[in-house]
């Protein structure tokens, strides 16, 4: 048995490699699940009455995430590129910089990220539930700002223009692993490149 634990909001879990869940677990993945989809409604409805009265952020979602403050165009925002074994670039992914409550020091603000495990999204896990959190608190990162106010032209799934102003490169001191069951997914970030280790 592994001795991996992981704490999927406040449910403390142990990771058996090819073992079935618990039930807690399954419980908070279906709380998490729901919660999404209510947070999703209520952007969609944001989004809605955006269009209605003609305000728009450039024609593109933005994600959201529950706790942490609602994300503007002022944001801080990376775009980080994944790696493939020749050193090409074969996916870019468009991230914030989120600002949210320290867990420990009540008062003070924290940092993070999100990023997606593509092997989950590979495993047909939805995307909100493929998403691996970098918070500074657990994880030491930096950002480097040479390329602050540059803008990165990127392409949505429908191929339409979405150029994004990033607030420099990002660098994490450790390996981030995919939190996920039966999830082996780990990277190493440096200057926002992604490799897998």
């Amino acid at each position: 048995m592994s001795d991996d634990k992981y704490d999927f909001g406040g449910v403390p879990t142990v990771i058996v490699k090819g073992g079935t869940t618990s039930s807690a677990y399954d419980n908070e993945m279906a709380k998490r699940r729901a919660d999404a989809e209510r947070r999703r409604a209520v952007q969609d409805e944001q989004a809605a009455v955006a269009r209605r009265s003609g305000v728009s952020e450039g024609g593109f979602s933005i994600a959201r995430l529950g706790s942490a403050r609602m994300i503007t165009q002022e944001t801080p925002r990376l775009v980080l590129y994944y790696m493939a074994a020749d050193k090409t670039v074969r996916q870019e992914c468009k991230s914030e910089i989120t600002f949210y409550e320290h867990p420990t020091k009540p008062g003070e603000m924290d940092m993070m990220f999100a990023m997606v495990c593509p092997r989950c999204l590979e495993r047909g896990i939805a995307q909100g539930e493929s998403q691996m959190l970098i918070k500074a608190a657990h994880r030491k990162f930096w950002i480097d700002e040479k390329l602050k106010g540059s803008v990165v032209a990127l392409r949505d799934p429908w191929g339409n223009l979405d150029p994004v102003i990033i607030c420099g490169t990002v660098t994490v001191q450790d390996t981030v692993r995919c939190a996920n069951y039966n999830c082996n997914y780990a990277v190493r970030i440096h200057d926002s490149k992604v490799y897998e280790v």
